[in-house]
């Protein structure tokens, strides 16, 4: 049985690994395709953007029990996304290495609600939230007449 859970962490952590590397590289593509446009980009795109970069901050800033310093609708500046992206791939994977999976996560959210959920349930939110809001990105870029690119899992495996 402990061969077996030790299998099983190793893996759930390459799987998380590989979920997070997607996200990292999809919100890297996005942020070109942001930089490249600058001044063009309408705020509602860089609110979105920022959107997904807090949320990634403030579920990593619960699992590690540390007072957050982004509020979830916070702006960033478009040349601040790159540093912001990897601080955090950087501290996603610091919290995949070391984490239990299992362990419950006691947390207050945005509406001052108390709830738990366990490190993977959260580790899995964040790259869900993160596909969800790229999707949303793209689409804002298309309805802008700016060119937008396919962010879907299954194209980054392609490559």
């Amino acid at each position: 049985m402990d061969q077996y859970k030790s299998f099983a962490l190793l893996n759930m952590k390459a799987h998380f690994q590989d979920l997070y590397e997607y996200s990292h590289q999809s919100d890297l593509t996005t942020i070109g395709l942001l930089e490249k446009y600058g001044s063009e980009v309408p705020e509602k795109i860089i609110k979105n953007f920022s959107h997904i970069l807090n949320a990634q901050h403030l579920w990593n800033h619960r699992i590690e029990g540390i007072k957050s310093s982004f509020k979830v609708w916070d702006i960033h500046l478009i040349s601040q996304f790159r540093e912001i992206n990897e601080s955090l791939f950087l501290q996603s994977f610091r919290i995949i290495e070391k984490e239990d999976f299992e362990r419950q996560v006691n947390y207050i959210n945005s509406q001052g609600e108390s709830f738990t959920n366990t490190v993977k349930e959260i580790l899995f939110h964040v790259v869900n939230h993160s596909t969800y809001h790229r999707g949303q990105v793209m689409l804002q870029l298309r309805e802008s007449g700016l060119e937008a690119i396919s962010t879907d899992y299954i194209f980054y495996k392609r490559k």
